[in-house]
């Protein structure tokens, strides 16, 4: 019966949901030397906080604490700026606001600007001859262009072939 009841209060203990005295129950059960063998793994866990429960500070701990702290605690060094330095400092705020505004403004009237537009309806084609003949130059251009590539790239594969042959 114990046992089972110690699986229960493992179970809630590695939950987070026991009580102080149910995890004192725990450290005594386990202090124990005739725990069954499936509990065995648990000992030396709770027999180390039981151990570490049984330490106690000396009475001077808290006094050597608070001298350290007061010893190590830097002190705070208080600066006082000058009228010259508060004066730049309100000055490079003035220059960055004025850039600022310049830069909205400037924006502003840019857009509110109407640009001249190309008017594109010169350029569209009225008839479909005429459509037919300059698609028909297009592509010639465009030929004429791979045509020449693929000669180019057959010039330098014969190259190539004369070179290869010194390697063979």
């Amino acid at each position: 019966m114990d046992y089972k009841v110690m699986e229960q209060l493992l179970e809630k203990y590695f939950e987070g949901e026991t009580s102080l005295k149910e995890e004192s129950r725990l450290r005594a059960y386990f202090q124990r030397d005739d725990v069954p063998e499936n509990l065995r793994p648990y000992q030396p866990l709770f027999r180390h906080l039981a151990k570490e429960q049984s330490h106690e500070l000396d009475a001077g701990f808290d006094r050597k604490l608070l001298r350290q702290l007061e010893t190590t605690m830097p002190q705070a060094k208080v600066r006082y700026l000058s009228a010259r330095s508060w004066m730049m400092r309100i000055a490079a705020a003035v220059v960055i606001g004025l850039g600022l505004w310049w830069a909205y403004i400037s924006q502003n009237i840019s857009s509110t600007n109407q640009q001249a537009g190309i008017d594109w309806s010169k350029y569209e084609v009225k008839s479909t001859d005429e459509a037919f003949r300059l698609t028909s130059t297009a592509l010639l251009k465009a030929s004429s262009e791979l045509n020449q590539g693929a000669s180019t790239a057959a010039h330098e594969m014969d190259k190539l072939k004369k070179v290869g042959r010194f390697f063979k």
